[in-house]
């Protein structure tokens, strides 16, 4: 059996690089000139990874090559800019894309309890307001990064002040919740 029995033929590297010139050292030149300068023309249009779309560029170019295309420009770099044009304007699709989706990924996160921000802090200050006026203080000691000084000031350690912060979060929690589910159902 033949190699063409199989498919077209596999060209070698040096059949490849021979496209550029028929001196293999200059052939090389050629292709590493080639490479740089799709680099620069990638980083002209911006992108973000220029040297992975150059290599993306000569990959597709000597894949058809294998598959039996011919170079019809003169200058084979023209064939490979005009590959390199094409993934370009894919980019540009791809881009848009991408816009449309990062539009949906900043669209302010949903409010608590359905709650715009005024209405937020007025349900905190509701919420606030049912703590004891020493608990409270302690919070806000606490949140204000005193709460080290508040602490020595009432006698607590402080593994103490954060297991009492803790239990008053957790009370707040439950307290929003239950007012939040309440007020769910005097909606239905």
């Amino acid at each position: 059996m033949s190699r063409q029995e199989f498919g077209p033929s596999t060209l070698s590297r040096s059949e490849l690089l021979a496209i550029f010139d028929s001196d293999p050292r200059r052939a090389e030149e050629k292709y590493i000139a080639l490479y740089h300068s799709l680099t620069r023309y990638f980083e002209w249009n911006r992108k973000s990874d220029p040297q992975d779309m150059a290599q993306e560029v000569l990959k597709r170019g000597f894949s058809k090559l294998q598959e039996g295309q011919k170079i019809t420009a003169e200058n084979p770099a023209a064939y490979f800019f005009g590959i390199a044009r094409n993934v370009v304007r894919e980019g540009w699709k791809a881009r848009q894309h991408e816009q449309l989706v990062d539009v949906d990924i900043l669209k302010p996160p949903s409010s608590f309890y359905n709650l715009d921000p005024a209405e937020q802090r007025v349900f905190l200050s509701e919420c606030l307001g049912k703590l004891p006026n020493e608990e409270f203080e302690m919070l806000m000691a606490y949140v204000r990064g005193e709460g080290e000084a508040w602490s020595r000031k009432v006698g607590l350690q402080p593994g103490a002040l954060r297991l009492r912060v803790h239990r008053i979060r957790r009370r707040l929690e439950e307290l929003a919740s239950t007012r939040a589910s309440g007020s769910g159902r005097k909606e239905s």
